[in-house]
Protein backbone atom coordinates (compact mmCIF):
# COMPACT_ATOMS: atom_id res chain seq x y z
CA UNK A 1 0.00 0.00 0.00
CA UNK A 2 1.38 3.70 -0.89
CA UNK A 3 2.75 5.32 1.90
CA UNK A 4 0.07 8.88 3.19
CA UNK A 5 1.72 11.72 1.33
CA UNK A 6 1.56 14.24 4.06
CA UNK A 7 0.65 18.03 3.23
CA UNK A 8 2.21 21.23 4.47
CA UNK A 9 1.03 21.03 7.91
CA UNK A 10 -1.63 22.92 9.64
CA UNK A 11 -1.15 26.31 11.60
CA UNK A 12 -0.40 26.39 15.51
CA UNK A 13 -3.93 28.37 15.40
CA UNK A 14 -5.89 25.71 13.58
CA UNK A 15 -4.13 22.57 15.57
CA UNK A 16 -4.67 24.61 18.90
CA UNK A 17 -8.80 25.61 18.32
CA UNK A 18 -9.50 22.02 16.30
CA UNK A 19 -8.10 20.16 19.90
CA UNK A 20 -10.19 22.83 22.19
CA UNK A 21 -13.29 22.01 20.01
CA UNK A 22 -12.52 18.34 19.94
CA UNK A 23 -11.99 17.89 23.75
CA UNK A 24 -14.75 20.14 24.87
CA UNK A 25 -17.38 17.43 22.43
CA UNK A 26 -15.64 14.91 24.39
CA UNK A 27 -16.56 15.91 27.86
CA UNK A 28 -20.44 15.78 26.99
CA UNK A 29 -20.33 11.70 26.78
CA UNK A 30 -19.92 11.71 29.96
CA UNK A 31 -23.22 12.73 31.45
CA UNK A 32 -24.84 11.95 28.40
CA UNK A 33 -23.76 8.26 28.70
CA UNK A 34 -25.92 8.17 31.84
CA UNK A 35 -28.58 9.57 30.82
CA UNK A 36 -29.48 7.16 27.70
CA UNK A 37 -28.10 4.42 29.89
CA UNK A 38 -31.75 5.04 32.31
CA UNK A 39 -33.65 5.84 29.03
CA UNK A 40 -32.63 2.20 27.57
CA UNK A 41 -33.53 0.79 30.74
CA UNK A 42 -29.80 -0.32 31.96
CA UNK A 43 -30.54 -0.02 36.42
CA UNK A 44 -28.18 -2.96 38.61
CA UNK A 45 -31.41 -3.35 40.33
CA UNK A 46 -33.65 -4.83 37.24
CA UNK A 47 -30.74 -6.60 35.30
CA UNK A 48 -28.56 -7.51 38.32
CA UNK A 49 -25.53 -9.96 37.17
CA UNK A 50 -26.07 -9.15 33.41
CA UNK A 51 -26.00 -5.30 33.98
CA UNK A 52 -22.73 -4.86 33.01
CA UNK A 53 -22.81 -7.36 30.39
CA UNK A 54 -25.90 -5.53 29.41
CA UNK A 55 -24.21 -1.90 29.23
CA UNK A 56 -21.49 -3.11 26.88
CA UNK A 57 -23.59 -4.43 24.90
CA UNK A 58 -25.67 -1.18 24.50
CA UNK A 59 -22.73 1.18 24.20
CA UNK A 60 -21.25 -0.98 21.28
CA UNK A 61 -23.88 -0.26 19.06
CA UNK A 62 -22.48 3.58 19.65
CA UNK A 63 -19.42 2.78 18.10
CA UNK A 64 -20.47 0.64 15.66
CA UNK A 65 -22.68 3.53 13.85
CA UNK A 66 -19.83 5.73 14.55
CA UNK A 67 -17.45 3.35 12.44
CA UNK A 68 -20.34 3.19 9.73
CA UNK A 69 -20.64 7.02 9.58
CA UNK A 70 -17.44 7.59 9.93
CA UNK A 71 -16.17 5.56 6.61
CA UNK A 72 -19.46 7.48 5.00
CA UNK A 73 -17.32 10.75 5.28
CA UNK A 74 -14.03 8.97 4.26
CA UNK A 75 -16.10 7.82 0.81
CA UNK A 76 -17.56 11.49 0.38
CA UNK A 77 -14.03 12.53 1.13
CA UNK A 78 -13.03 10.66 -1.67
CA UNK A 79 -10.95 8.23 -0.09
CA UNK A 80 -10.66 4.38 -0.67
CA UNK A 81 -12.21 2.77 2.47
CA UNK A 82 -11.32 -0.52 0.89
CA UNK A 83 -7.91 -0.29 -0.33
CA UNK A 84 -5.87 -1.66 2.53
CA UNK A 85 -3.38 -3.98 2.34
CA UNK A 86 -2.61 -7.07 4.65
CA UNK A 87 -0.37 -5.47 7.44
CA UNK A 88 -2.53 -2.23 7.52
CA UNK A 89 -5.66 -4.68 8.15
CA UNK A 90 -3.89 -6.18 10.98
CA UNK A 91 -2.10 -3.09 12.35
CA UNK A 92 -6.54 -1.30 12.51
CA UNK A 93 -7.44 -4.33 13.46
CA UNK A 94 -5.07 -4.12 16.69
CA UNK A 95 -5.71 -0.66 17.10
CA UNK A 96 -9.63 -1.26 17.23
CA UNK A 97 -9.18 -4.09 19.92
CA UNK A 98 -7.18 -1.40 21.72
CA UNK A 99 -8.68 1.90 21.82
CA UNK A 100 -12.12 0.78 21.24
CA UNK A 101 -12.81 -2.96 22.71
CA UNK A 102 -10.33 -2.57 26.04
CA UNK A 103 -10.58 1.27 26.44
CA UNK A 104 -14.71 1.12 25.88
CA UNK A 105 -14.37 -1.74 28.29
CA UNK A 106 -13.05 -0.16 30.98
CA UNK A 107 -14.41 3.38 30.46
CA UNK A 108 -18.02 2.22 30.29
CA UNK A 109 -18.28 -0.20 33.35
CA UNK A 110 -15.75 2.35 34.95
CA UNK A 111 -18.31 5.15 34.04
CA UNK A 112 -21.30 3.99 35.89
CA UNK A 113 -19.69 2.73 38.94
CA UNK A 114 -18.62 6.12 39.76
CA UNK A 115 -20.15 9.70 40.30
CA UNK A 116 -20.02 11.99 36.60
CA UNK A 117 -17.55 14.64 37.78
CA UNK A 118 -14.98 12.24 39.45
CA UNK A 119 -15.25 10.01 36.33
CA UNK A 120 -14.25 13.35 33.67
CA UNK A 121 -11.26 13.88 35.59
CA UNK A 122 -9.97 10.15 36.28
CA UNK A 123 -10.55 9.30 32.83
CA UNK A 124 -7.68 12.38 32.04
CA UNK A 125 -5.13 9.86 33.57
CA UNK A 126 -4.73 8.55 29.83
CA UNK A 127 -2.26 12.40 29.16
CA UNK A 128 0.73 10.90 32.27
CA UNK A 129 0.40 7.96 30.54
CA UNK A 130 0.50 9.07 27.19
CA UNK A 131 3.52 11.33 28.43
CA UNK A 132 5.34 8.45 29.94
CA UNK A 133 4.84 6.17 27.09
CA UNK A 134 6.49 8.84 24.68
CA UNK A 135 9.55 9.46 26.57
CA UNK A 136 10.23 5.72 25.46
CA UNK A 137 9.34 6.06 22.38
CA UNK A 138 10.12 9.08 20.69
CA UNK A 139 13.39 10.48 20.68
CA UNK A 140 12.15 14.19 20.76
CA UNK A 141 9.64 13.60 23.48
CA UNK A 142 12.04 12.78 26.30
CA UNK A 143 11.04 13.53 29.74
CA UNK A 144 11.89 16.77 31.67
CA UNK A 145 11.74 18.54 35.11
CA UNK A 146 8.35 20.23 34.21
CA UNK A 147 6.86 17.33 32.89
CA UNK A 148 7.76 15.41 35.91
CA UNK A 149 6.36 18.35 38.54
CA UNK A 150 3.14 18.20 36.15
CA UNK A 151 3.15 14.54 36.44
CA UNK A 152 3.07 15.14 40.24
CA UNK A 153 0.45 17.38 40.21
CA UNK A 154 -1.77 15.46 37.71
CA UNK A 155 -1.70 12.66 39.89
CA UNK A 156 -2.54 14.63 43.34
CA UNK A 157 -5.23 15.76 41.23
CA UNK A 158 -6.71 12.24 40.95
CA UNK A 159 -5.98 11.39 44.45
CA UNK A 160 -7.71 14.13 45.76
CA UNK A 161 -10.61 13.56 43.47
CA UNK A 162 -11.12 10.49 45.44
CA UNK A 163 -12.37 12.28 48.44
CA UNK A 164 -15.54 13.09 47.03
CA UNK A 165 -17.41 10.94 48.56
CA UNK A 166 -19.34 11.46 51.79
CA UNK A 167 -17.37 10.07 54.24
CA UNK A 168 -17.53 10.05 58.18
CA UNK A 169 -13.97 9.18 58.81
CA UNK A 170 -10.56 10.20 57.07
CA UNK A 171 -9.58 6.58 55.99
CA UNK A 172 -12.55 6.73 53.31
CA UNK A 173 -11.26 9.66 52.00
CA UNK A 174 -9.07 7.95 49.80
CA UNK A 175 -11.12 4.73 49.32
CA UNK A 176 -10.44 3.08 46.29
CA UNK A 177 -13.39 1.44 43.89
CA UNK A 178 -11.75 -1.19 41.36
CA UNK A 179 -15.06 -1.56 39.07
CA UNK A 180 -15.11 2.08 39.37
CA UNK A 181 -12.56 4.37 39.71
CA UNK A 182 -9.57 1.44 38.59
CA UNK A 183 -11.35 0.57 35.54
CA UNK A 184 -11.29 4.84 34.64
CA UNK A 185 -7.38 4.29 35.45
CA UNK A 186 -7.21 1.65 33.36
CA UNK A 187 -9.20 3.13 30.45
CA UNK A 188 -6.54 6.35 30.89
CA UNK A 189 -3.73 4.04 29.85
CA UNK A 190 -5.14 1.66 26.95
CA UNK A 191 -5.97 5.22 25.72
CA UNK A 192 -2.37 6.36 25.84
CA UNK A 193 -1.55 3.03 23.89
CA UNK A 194 -4.05 3.93 21.20
CA UNK A 195 -3.35 6.97 20.38
CA UNK A 196 0.10 6.51 19.75
CA UNK A 197 -1.24 3.00 17.61
CA UNK A 198 -3.37 6.10 16.11
CA UNK A 199 0.10 8.22 15.40
CA UNK A 200 1.87 5.68 13.57
CA UNK A 201 -0.98 3.82 11.59
CA UNK A 202 -2.14 7.75 10.00
CA UNK A 203 1.13 7.82 8.60
CA UNK A 204 0.40 5.27 5.87
CA UNK A 205 -3.93 5.08 5.82
CA UNK A 206 -6.27 7.85 5.57
CA UNK A 207 -7.14 9.24 8.61
CA UNK A 208 -10.74 8.84 8.51
CA UNK A 209 -10.77 5.26 6.96
CA UNK A 210 -8.28 4.26 9.66
CA UNK A 211 -10.71 5.76 12.74
CA UNK A 212 -14.01 3.94 10.74
CA UNK A 213 -12.53 0.83 10.73
CA UNK A 214 -10.94 0.64 14.05
CA UNK A 215 -14.79 1.94 15.24
CA UNK A 216 -16.45 -0.94 13.48
CA UNK A 217 -14.18 -3.59 14.52
CA UNK A 218 -13.95 -2.63 18.22
CA UNK A 219 -17.49 -2.61 18.68
CA UNK A 220 -17.91 -6.11 17.59
CA UNK A 221 -15.39 -7.24 19.88
CA UNK A 222 -16.97 -4.89 22.15
CA UNK A 223 -20.95 -6.57 21.21
CA UNK A 224 -19.13 -10.02 21.61
CA UNK A 225 -17.74 -9.55 25.35
CA UNK A 226 -21.30 -7.92 25.91
CA UNK A 227 -23.25 -10.80 25.04
CA UNK A 228 -20.87 -13.48 26.90
CA UNK A 229 -21.31 -11.36 30.13
CA UNK A 230 -25.11 -11.51 29.77
CA UNK A 231 -25.81 -8.82 27.07
CA UNK A 232 -28.72 -9.12 24.89
CA UNK A 233 -30.40 -6.63 22.46
CA UNK A 234 -34.21 -7.36 23.63
CA UNK A 235 -33.40 -6.59 26.93
CA UNK A 236 -32.97 -2.66 25.59
CA UNK A 237 -36.07 -0.16 26.11
CA UNK A 238 -36.09 1.81 23.14
CA UNK A 239 -37.49 5.70 23.91
CA UNK A 240 -36.96 8.43 21.44
CA UNK A 241 -35.04 10.16 23.71
CA UNK A 242 -32.63 7.05 24.12
CA UNK A 243 -32.33 6.73 20.55
CA UNK A 244 -31.11 10.41 19.77
CA UNK A 245 -28.99 9.90 22.49
CA UNK A 246 -27.10 7.01 20.46
CA UNK A 247 -26.96 8.89 17.42
CA UNK A 248 -26.09 11.57 18.46
CA UNK A 249 -23.38 10.19 20.85
CA UNK A 250 -22.35 8.20 17.84
CA UNK A 251 -22.06 11.11 15.34
CA UNK A 252 -20.03 12.89 18.20
CA UNK A 253 -17.69 9.64 18.25
CA UNK A 254 -16.57 9.64 14.64
CA UNK A 255 -16.66 13.64 14.41
CA UNK A 256 -14.36 13.77 17.86
CA UNK A 257 -11.91 10.39 16.84
CA UNK A 258 -11.39 11.42 13.13
CA UNK A 259 -10.24 15.22 14.20
CA UNK A 260 -7.99 13.69 17.13
CA UNK A 261 -6.34 11.50 14.73
CA UNK A 262 -5.82 13.79 12.46
CA UNK A 263 -4.64 16.36 14.57
CA UNK A 264 -2.13 13.70 16.31
CA UNK A 265 -0.33 13.40 13.11
CA UNK A 266 1.32 17.18 12.79
CA UNK A 267 1.79 17.46 16.78
CA UNK A 268 3.79 15.63 19.03
CA UNK A 269 1.58 13.80 21.79
CA UNK A 270 2.93 15.95 24.60
CA UNK A 271 1.78 19.17 22.97
CA UNK A 272 -1.57 18.63 22.16
CA UNK A 273 -2.27 16.63 25.14
CA UNK A 274 -2.35 20.32 27.24
CA UNK A 275 -5.78 20.60 25.35
CA UNK A 276 -7.54 17.63 27.02
CA UNK A 277 -7.70 19.78 30.20
CA UNK A 278 -10.80 21.07 28.41
CA UNK A 279 -12.46 17.64 28.95
CA UNK A 280 -13.38 17.55 32.50
CA UNK A 281 -14.48 20.74 32.73
CA UNK A 282 -17.00 20.53 29.87
CA UNK A 283 -17.80 17.16 31.67
CA UNK A 284 -18.19 18.60 34.98
CA UNK A 285 -19.87 21.65 33.65
CA UNK A 286 -22.52 19.40 31.90
CA UNK A 287 -23.22 17.32 34.65
CA UNK A 288 -24.11 20.19 36.79
CA UNK A 289 -26.24 21.70 34.30
CA UNK A 290 -28.38 18.84 33.85
CA UNK A 291 -28.72 18.72 37.92
CA UNK A 292 -26.39 14.99 37.86
CA UNK A 293 -23.40 16.45 40.11
CA UNK A 294 -22.81 19.01 42.24
CA UNK A 295 -19.23 20.78 42.56
CA UNK A 296 -17.37 20.05 46.62
CA UNK A 297 -14.39 21.17 47.75
CA UNK A 298 -12.10 18.27 47.10
CA UNK A 299 -13.57 18.04 43.32
CA UNK A 300 -12.83 21.76 42.62
CA UNK A 301 -9.55 21.36 44.19
CA UNK A 302 -8.95 18.05 42.22
CA UNK A 303 -10.05 19.68 39.03
CA UNK A 304 -7.59 22.55 39.22
CA UNK A 305 -4.71 21.00 40.22
CA UNK A 306 -5.14 18.07 36.95
CA UNK A 307 -5.47 20.72 34.82
CA UNK A 308 -2.09 22.63 36.71
CA UNK A 309 -0.43 19.29 36.00
CA UNK A 310 -1.07 18.97 32.48
CA UNK A 311 -0.57 22.67 31.38
CA UNK A 312 2.98 22.38 33.19
CA UNK A 313 4.07 19.12 31.37
CA UNK A 314 2.94 20.36 27.91
CA UNK A 315 4.14 24.29 28.25
CA UNK A 316 7.41 23.62 26.83
CA UNK A 317 6.20 21.35 24.07
CA UNK A 318 3.06 24.17 22.93
CA UNK A 319 6.54 27.09 22.34
CA UNK A 320 7.42 24.62 19.37
CA UNK A 321 4.25 24.08 18.30
CA UNK A 322 4.52 25.76 14.70
CA UNK A 323 7.34 23.18 14.23
CA UNK A 324 5.07 19.65 14.30
CA UNK A 325 5.24 19.51 10.60
CA UNK A 326 8.41 17.30 11.67
CA UNK A 327 6.56 15.44 13.86
CA UNK A 328 4.93 13.10 12.32
CA UNK A 329 6.67 9.23 13.31
CA UNK A 330 8.62 7.92 11.15
CA UNK A 331 11.87 5.59 11.56
CA UNK A 332 13.77 8.53 12.80
CA UNK A 333 11.79 9.72 15.58
CA UNK A 334 10.89 6.33 17.15
CA UNK A 335 13.71 5.30 19.92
Amino acid sequence: MNNIVKKAAPSALVLALTSIFVNVLWGTPFPLVKVMYDEMNLQPAILGDDYNGQVLTAISLRFFLAGIITLIMAACMKQKIFAINKKQWIDVTSMGLVSTTAAYFFFNIGLVHTVTIKSSILAQASIFFSILLAHFAYKNDRLNKAKWVGLILGFVGLIVVNMTKPTANLSQLFSFNLLGDGFMLLYGLVAAIGMMQARAIGSTLPVFVMTGWNLLIGSIALFIIGIIMGGSLSLIHWTTLGTILLIFLALLSSVTFGLWYWVVQYAKIGEVSMYKFFMPISGSLLAIAIGQDLFTWPLIIGLVLVCLGIIAVNKPDILRLNKTAKSVPNKNDVK
